[in-house]
């Protein structure tokens, strides 16, 4: 008779996801993983698969926690131009707490290397872009967004300019120079 798991699968899962984001992929080792998680070898690999497949679930979890910032932070104004805004600002919050992002940090380390890594990072940036893109074109037809360009190419740009804040304040730690990145992104909105 097979035998009950004895840990919580996603409070392990939670605790993989934020080894990955400290160290990254490649530096994590599966020590790593099974000293942090504190569960043993063989059943980390019954449980996650090995490393790419863990990478992957940790990659998804984390995706999953910033598609609900993005919409918790959306949901705080019925004005899509402020909703737009209020996602950005949440993410300059991020940057501050958490000084890291597993997503930037797989999109330089693996998307040129890995295809499903890729896929998973550009799924979910096509998904930032739709989001923005729909406020980008309510704003436009209730006329707070007054610009002639297209609000595909400017909810692209923001969600790449996203990028920027996690950069400048993992680059700089610099809480000033992080708060101006994400001012400058959103006066950047016409």
């Amino acid at each position: 008779m097979p035998r009950n798991k004895e840990f919580d699968y996603d409070k392990k899962l939670k605790t993989a996801r934020d080894i990955f984001w400290k160290k990254g992929y490649n530096a994590t080792t599966m020590n790593d993983l099974v000293d942090a998680m504190q569960i043993n070898r063989s059943s980390l690999y019954l449980a996650y698969g090995n490393k790419h497949d863990l990478f992957l679930k940790s990659l998804t979890n984390y995706i999953q926690k910033k598609d609900k910032q993005y919409s918790q932070a959306a949901k705080k104004s019925e004005e899509p131009l402020e909703a737009v805004k209020n996602i950005i600002y949440s993410v300059f919050e991020s940057a501050l707490q958490d000084n890291n992002c597993l997503f930037t940090n797989s999109v330089f380390e693996l998307a040129p290397t890995d295809k499903e890594v890729s896929k998973l990072l550009t799924k979910q940036t096509l998904k930032a872009v739709g989001l923005f893109e729909k406020l980008l074109k309510q704003a436009k037809e209730n006329g707070t967004l007054q610009s002639d360009k297209d609000p595909l190419a400017l909810a692209h740009f923001l969600v790449s300019g996203l990028v920027s804040i996690y950069n400048t304040h993992i680059l700089f730690a610099d809480r000033k120079l992080t708060k101006q990145t994400t001012d400058i992104l959103i006066e950047s909105i016409p």
